[in-house]
């Protein structure tokens, strides 16, 4: 009887260990695309820079982030903010956060033949 109620614990143990690791490889999964820039994004062949930017994209507007000088426009090298680095936030030129908490390293690249850079 012992034995019995032994492998059953045992049998139920390794049914829920199974369960919660196929369930957050999934959740990690998930997050590891968001949160990896965003690659799979379709960058529109109609931004303009002058030097290897930043590409953001926030619903249906898209930003570019100049690394040299952490400008931001609207892909037509119209500046419409800046970039904090501290903070990860892009703020409008009136003060208004327009996004934060982002991570340079995980957004993809834009060049100035308006190919993607994925690193």
């Amino acid at each position: 009887m012992r034995n019995q109620t032994f492998k059953i614990l045992i049998l139920a143990g390794i049914i829920a260990t199974a369960w919660n690791c196929s369930e957050s490889a999934a959740t990690q999964d998930s997050v590891s695309k968001t949160a990896n820039g965003n690659l799979d994004v379709q960058i529109p062949q109609n931004i303009v820079v002058n030097e290897p930017s930043y590409f953001y994209k926030h619903g249906t507007d898209y930003y570019v982030i100049a690394p040299t000088t952490m400008t931001v426009s609207d892909g037509s090298t119209k500046v419409i903010g800046t970039f904090n680095t501290s903070t990860g936030a892009i703020m409008s030129l009136s003060g208004d956060i327009i996004a934060i908490n982002l991570d340079l390293s995980k957004l993809p690249m834009v060049s100035p033949n308006n190919f993607a850079i994925k690193e």
